[in-house]
C-alpha cells in the first residue's frame, strides 16, 4: 500500500447523518435475528458501503442491536419487538446525501407502518492550527 496517498487522502467536508425509528413491523422479522442482519447488511451494499468489520448481541427477553464498521464511518440497528419497531442510524463521511439508498432499500423490505425520520448534512469545518 502506497504510505504517500494515505497520508494526501482527504475525506469529503459534508458528511451525513440518518437516524430513524420505523414502527409496525412484522414481528416475526423483528425476532428473526439472522434475517434482520442480512437485511442490513445487503441495505448497505445496496449504497456501496464498505463493511470492515460487524458486531451484534442479543437482548433477554428481547431485542437485537446489530453495529457495523464502515470504511465510510459506521451504522446500526437496534429492534424493539415489544413496540413493534426498530431504530437505525447511519453517518456517512463519503459526501452530502448519502445513505439514502440504505434507507430506501430498508423501508422496502421492511415495510414499516410508520417512520420518525432525521436527516442531515453535518459540515466538518478545518481547525489547522
Amino acid at each position: 500500500m502506497n504510505l504517500l496517498a494515505i497520508m494526501t487522502y482527504e475525506s469529503s467536508p459534508i458528511g451525513t447523518e440518518i437516524s430513524c425509528v420505523m414502527h409496525g413491523i412484522n414481528i416475526e422479522i423483528l425476532n428473526n435475528n439472522i434475517l434482520l442482519k442480512q437485511i442490513f447488511l445487503k441495505a448497505l451494499m445496496e449504497d456501496n458501503f464498505k463493511i470492515l468489520d460487524e458486531v451484534s448481541h442479543i437482548f433477554q427477553p428481547q431485542g437485537y442491536t446489530f453495529v457495523t464498521l464502515l470504511a465510510e464511518s459506521h451504522a446500526a440497528i437496534h429492534t424493539f419487538p415489544e413496540y413493534n419497531s426498530l431504530f437505525f442510524y447511519l453517518y456517512s463521511c463519503r459526501g452530502q446525501n448519502d445513505g439514502r439508498k440504505t434507507i430506501k432499500y430498508l423501508k422496502q423490505i421492511l415495510n414499516p407502518s410508520h417512520m420518525d425520520m432525521s436527516e442531515r448534512d453535518i459540515v466538518v469545518k478545518s481547525t489547522k492550527l
